[in-house]
């Protein structure tokens, strides 16, 4: 009975110790990246950071040209069916 609570202990220590390096790799995880995409003012945040406009444009820009040349890519193969 005895042995079964040592391990039980080890196993919540290590579950525990794991669980709480996740939570705190997360946290500055979070934060790294609201920093990099936010701007941040005295009355808190007050929209996207050059960076983030950059990556939001570049992204819109991505997606367009993707679409795009699907469609034409898909207009172009109607009329190759018989």
């Amino acid at each position: 009975m005895i042995m079964a609570n040592v391990l039980k202990e080890i196993i919540e220590l290590l579950v525990g110790g794991i669980s709480g390096m996740a939570k705190g790799l997360a946290s500055g995880i979070n934060e790294y990246v609201s920093d990099l995409f936010i701007a941040t003012g005295e009355a808190g945040a007050m929209g996207l950071s050059t960076f983030g406009g950059m990556v939001a444009i570049f992204g819109g820009i991505a997606l367009a040209v993707g679409i795009t040349r699907r469609i034409f890519n898909w207009l172009i193969t109607l009329g190759g069916r018989n």
